[in-house]
């Protein structure tokens, strides 16, 4: 039988046999579940995050005039909520049968997994929000006289779709450029936003490993 996970920090990260100073015994569950707490609010607040920052990109572009530049990059979103939904239901569905040291170790492999998934999808997702962009900024008005002053600077007879052969060629080798960095980009945004907690986390597990020796 599981057991509810209040019990299960009353429980502890060891058995009595292992740890015989309950006060530290103590300290350690109310960290193990301050840090869980935290994390879990913080991945909630981030999925409302992308949810209400989409439908505000989506009004800003369209004012600007860009209307299907928002409406790519809502489309781009609405995976990485529904990877963030499933991935922050798991964590809730971890087995709570155990000891908080034992959940504790159970969530961070459930947060190594959960970034790999992201990882996959940020692979797909910065070059294609590149791309996105970079179609924009040469259908647009600016984009338009630029090229222009490309062409009147660098005449070429080789055009495809419209546009200078060279200037494809720059978009295509930044987006493989991006596609090749997507997922240091990812770790990078991620210990931005939550390096702080996940070194909490570690240093926490780490401690809890060498008292239970």
């Amino acid at each position: 039988m599981t057991r509810s996970i209040e019990a299960m920090w009353k429980n502890g990260f060891v058995n009595e046999a292992h740890l015989t100073a309950p006060k530290i015994n103590d300290l350690y569950n109310r960290k193990s579940q301050n840090i869980v707490d935290k994390l879990r609010t913080m991945f909630a607040i981030n999925i409302k995050a992308i949810m209400v920052g989409s439908l505000i990109m989506l009004v800003m572009m369209s004012l600007i005039g860009a209307p299907f530049l928002g409406l790519y990059i809502c489309c781009l979103l609405a995976p990485l909520i529904i990877i963030a939904k499933r991935e922050l239901s798991k964590s809730v569905n971890l087995s709570k049968g155990q000891s908080s040291y034992d959940y504790l170790i159970s969530f961070n492999n459930w947060l190594q997994s959960s970034i790999e998934a992201y990882s996959d999808y940020y692979k797909i997702f910065y070059p294609l929000f590149f791309l996105g962009m970079a179609i924009q900024a040469i259908v647009s008005k600016a984009g338009g006289k630029i090229i222009a002053l490309f062409v009147e600077k660098l005449p070429t007879d080789f055009i495809i779709l419209g546009l200078p052969y060279y200037l494809i060629a720059i978009v295509a080798v930044i987006t493989l450029i991006v596609a090749r960095y997507a997922e240091a980009l990812y770790r990078l945004d991620l210990n931005i936003v939550y390096g702080r907690q996940f070194k909490k986390l570690e240093e926490l597990i780490t401690d809890m490993k060498e008292l239970r020796n």
